[in-house]
């Protein structure tokens, strides 16, 4: 399949890594990458603890790079998060400087307001792809300079939007007021979810949940399974970063910080949830954080050490129910382009698309 995509990133097929921290590192970038795909780069990659150095990030960024540079000569991404000023802004400013110094050839920026780095990014060679949730945010992301924007949908895992709106409408209104590319996020995890994808205006899926239940991929086998017992239930939203309303999360966001947070949760937090509500000031007793053993971070202790009881995994869309197997990534892929074909076919022998 040949999309503007594919030809923008030179990858072979429509399929983007979504960015996930602590988990998508070099193994999991490579593998996506060599598959035809495009692997990426998520924040803290292939770390077990937390570092408050601003260069030991840095740091630790270039050699993942120069890892993946190291073990495929196909494209790749790194996701670049925008900080809060006085929050923490210094540490994305530092992993810009290096993924310029490091020549990254393809940006995933997100959570913040995309005039800060595209121009940036662009000038030292780099593709720009920027994650929005509403369309008022892709115009702003368009008119910054960027390549394509990721319409993040309310199913996806992580952060999404705070309008909450689904991938489903969310895709084809940008496709229609946008001139770049739109890559869908959000509900997608087979054959059926690209072909959707592709029919509702995008030109690429970026998936993340399904890419953690792979023998590439890097967390824990208490997740993985945690992945394969889910339904189309198991997965929360959960609103934070609400401008003025004290202890939603709110620590000086911009915009398009604000929203929720999608993650699977187990019985005891869920019930906890449904007692006080979907809200940040009801999960904040369960994001202490633990000790340095443990990573130093909830998803951390969660994603990279197993630690699922009492604690959100940062990463669970709503596809989780859809998930029935863990193969490598280039059988997934495969798997997904090949049944792709498939599902267009049946769909002609329908009297559709013919």
């Amino acid at each position: 399949m040949k999309t503007r995509i594919t030809e923008l990133l030179k990858i072979e097929h429509p399929i983007i890594m979504a960015a996930m921290a602590w988990i998508g590192d070099v193994n999991l970038t490579v593998a996506v990458s060599n598959a035809g795909g495009l692997g990426t780069l998520g924040p803290n990659a292939g770390q077990v603890e937390v570092t408050t150095d601003v260069n030991e990030t840095g740091e630790r960024l270039r050699e993942q790079i120069r890892q993946v540079r190291s073990r495929t000569d196909k494209p790749f991404a790194v996701n670049f998060v925008v900080g809060v000023p006085g929050l923490d802004r210094e540490f994305s400013d530092r992993c810009v400087e290096v993924g310029i110094e490091e020549r990254v050839p393809v940006a995933i920026v997100s959570q913040g307001d995309p005039r800060v780095y595209t121009q940036k990014l662009k000038s030292a060679g780099m593709a720009v792809l920027h994650t929005s949730s509403c369309v008022e945010h892709a115009k702003k992301a368009e008119d910054a300079g960027v390549d394509a924007v990721i319409a993040t949908g309310l199913e996806g895992g992580g952060h999404s939007g705070f309008f909450e709106v689904t991938t489903f409408c969310l895709v084809p209104q940008m496709a229609d007021e946008l001139k770049i590319p739109v890559i869908a996020a959000g509900g997608v995890g087979d054959e059926r979810g690209l072909v959707a994808a592709l029919a509702l205006g995008a030109e690429a899926v970026y998936m993340g949940t399904r890419f953690i239940a792979t023998r590439e991929c890097r967390a824990h086998s208490n997740v993985k399974q945690l992945i394969l017992d889910s339904d189309e239930t198991s997965s929360v939203a959960i609103r934070h970063g609400i401008r003025g309303i004290a202890g939603s999360g709110d620590r000086g966001f911009v915009d398009e910080r604000r929203g929720i947070l999608r993650m699977l949760v187990d019985d005891h937090i869920r019930e906890t949830l449904e007692r006080e509500g979907f809200t940040y000031d009801a999960l904040a007793p369960f994001m202490v954080l633990p000790a340095p053993e443990r990573g130093g971070s909830s998803t951390a202790a969660s994603l990279v050490h197993g630690d699922v009881e009492g604690h959100a995994i940062m990463a669970g869309g709503q596809v989780v129910g859809m998930i029935k197997d863990i193969p490598t990534c280039a059988e997934l892929i495969q798997r997904i382009v090949d049944r792709a074909e498939e599902v267009l076919e049946a769909l002609r022998a329908k009297g559709i698309g013919s």
